[in-house]
């Protein structure tokens, strides 16, 4: 696996929008053409774009993306792997294409009764990309790849360059973090960051963390998905941004950057 994105430190999108979990078309909130300079300026190394940040924002938008400060680095994709969704992988991928992006997250179904179903899908998605491109599974809790016993099965028998694993490097137990790379065995490219509450104070646990993933051999990209905040009643997106700044920074020190 592809490891010269090591090191980057990529903003997601979704922490800033308030509709990231509505049910329906989940249509944004907010233009993140209005925050991409902010971003770039705080150091962020790029996007890692929620889909619908730019499907259900217009034509203006998706022009004032393509001339980003903050390039698009990975697309956040939302679809299932389903058999009647096949043009929304299309456009995803077309997306990817228009943006130049290293990398697309994406998850199987829910389904366990469709999971060949999804595995046939993923194999041709991933056929209409570049040899080099990052196909990042999420592996999300719900998904018929939650377990990762399951995930690297599944992974093992579509073939080695299929696609590589996020993982959600600051949640769960040490144990359980070494049970995943174990079974993935060099496939952990990327990490999803929601780092503990506390700012500074959490420092020294966010500290051994980082220290467990690179014993672990991980020499991947991360992402600050969410930060404290998300998901509190009247959340802000400037408070919100303000978190995430914050902990841009302690993981740069974290990581010795």
């Amino acid at each position: 696996m592809d490891m010269a994105c090591g090191g980057r430190i990529y903003f997601g999108t979704v922490l800033l929008e308030r509709n990231r979990w509505g049910q329906g078309a989940r249509r944004p909130s907010l233009a993140v053409s209005g925050w991409v300079q902010r971003i770039a300026d705080e150091g962020f190394d790029g996007l890692e774009l929620w889909e619908n940040h730019v499907l259900l924002a217009g034509e203006d938008e998706l022009g004032r993306l393509c001339e980003s400060p903050a390039p698009v680095r990975v697309l956040n994709c939302y679809d299932h792997c389903e058999d009647a969704t096949a043009g929304a992988r299309s456009r995803a991928v077309e997306l990817a294409r228009f943006f130049s992006a290293e990398g697309m997250k994406f998850n199987f179904g829910r389904e366990p009764a469709r999971h060949e179903e999804y595995v046939r899908n993923v194999k041709a998605w991933r056929a209409q990309l570049p040899p080099a491109f990052r196909f990042l599974c999420e592996c999300h809790g719900g998904t018929t790849v939650e377990d990762p016993q399951r995930a690297a099965e599944t992974f093992a028998r579509m073939g080695r360059d299929t696609c590589e694993v996020i993982v959600h490097g600051f949640g769960g137990t040490d144990e359980d973090l070494r049970r995943r790379f174990k079974l993935h065995e060099g496939r952990i490219t990327h990490v999803h960051a929601r780092l503990p509450d506390g700012g500074a104070a959490a420092e020294p646990e966010v500290r051994m963390r980082v220290e467990l993933l690179a014993a672990l051999g991980f020499r991947g990209s991360y992402t600050v998905e969410f930060t404290e905040g998300v998901g509190d009643d009247g959340e802000s997106p400037e408070a919100l941004f303000r978190n995430a700044v914050r902990d841009l920074k302690l993981l740069r020190r974290c990581l010795g950057g």
